[in-house]
C-alpha cells in the first residue's frame, strides 16, 4: 500500500470531484489518498496535469490491540 497527498484540479466544464481509491477529491483541495501500489503508480504517471501527487510513501495499516474482555475477578 502507498500513501500520498493528491490535489485534483478540474478542467473547465468538468466535474468538481473525482473518486480515487475510495477517496473523493474536491478540485483545488489537497487530500490524502491510500491505495495499492499499482494505482499509486498510475497516479504518479498522471501527475502534472489534473493531478498533483506529493509525498508518496509506504503505508502499513495500523491495528489497535484488542481490548481485554472477560477478565477474571478473584475473590479473597
Amino acid at each position: 500500500m502507498k500513501k500520498a497527498t493528491v490535489t485534483y484540479t478540474a478542467p473547465p466544464g468538468e466535474a468538481k470531484t473525482l473518486d480515487i481509491g475510495g477517496t473523493t477529491l474536491v478540485t483545488g483541495k489537497a487530500d490524502t489518498v491510500i491505495c495499492d501500489d499499482a494505482l499509486m503508480a498510475r497516479l504518479e504517471k498522471a501527475s502534472g496535469g489534473m493531478l498533483k501527487v506529493d509525498g508518496v510513501s509506504d503505508y502499513a495499516e495500523k491495528h489497535d490491540p484488542p481490548e481485554e474482555t472477560g477478565k477474571a475477578h478473584h475473590k479473597k
